[in-house]
Order: structure tokens, then C-alpha cells, then sequence
């Protein structure tokens, strides 16, 4: 399968600090919404190759279900997508292919 590496690493944990309480909750592990989507733990290799849309999807989904589990995050962090994705190309490095835009083989 063909992708395009863009730079962006899209992050995988999220971390819920509240004074002395912290927990880690990981975006490839199962989840399910109340009454809604439900996901299957998923590798890091296959969570790479999400396109946007389905990526985004997830993404938002897995958001809903932490709210659902942590009382006030969602008051608290209204916009968790944020810092979702970095641009990082030591992590996703960009290569020169002599100006040419096609996808680069992974």
C-alpha cells in the first residue's frame, strides 16, 4: 500500500492529569462510545495508514469516550484535538524526490 509521509505524526496517548491523579489512555486500545461507534485495538502500523477522514473519526471518538469516563474534561479541555497531530520530521522525516509530489512507497 502507497502513502504519502506529510511530516505530521499523529500522537497515540492521552494523558489526563488532575492534581495528583494521572491516567493514560491509548487511542490504539478497543473502545466503545455509549450508543455509539465501537473500535478494535488497532497496531501502530495499521493506525499510521488511517486516512485522514478515518483517522479524524476515531480521533474524535476516542475524545468522547475519555469525556465519558473522566467527570468535567470536557469543560475543562474543550478542544482536545489539539496537538492531536505535530509536525515532526525526525519522527516522519520528508524526503526529496527531485520535486516530484507522488507518494513515496512505505
Amino acid at each position: 500500500m502507497a502513502y504519502t509521509n506529510n511530516g505530521y505524526a499523529r500522537n497515540t496517548v492521552l494523558t489526563v492529569t488532575k492534581g495528583d491523579y494521572s491516567h493514560d489512555y491509548s487511542l490504539l486500545d478497543n473502545f466503545e462510545i455509549p450508543g455509539g461507534n465501537a473500535y478494535e485495538k488497532i497496531t501502530a502500523e495499521d493506525f499510521a495508514l488511517l486516512d485522514d477522514n478515518k483517522y479524524e473519526e476515531r480521533r474524535d471518538d476516542f475524545i468522547l469516550y475519555v469525556c465519558s469516563l473522566e467527570d468535567g474534561l470536557a469543560s475543562d479541555c474543550p478542544d482536545m484535538t489539539e496537538g492531536s497531530v505535530e509536525y515532526d520530521t525526525i519522527v516522519c522525516p520528508l524526503t526529496s524526490n527531485g520535486g516530484n509530489n507522488e507518494p513515496k512507497e512505505q
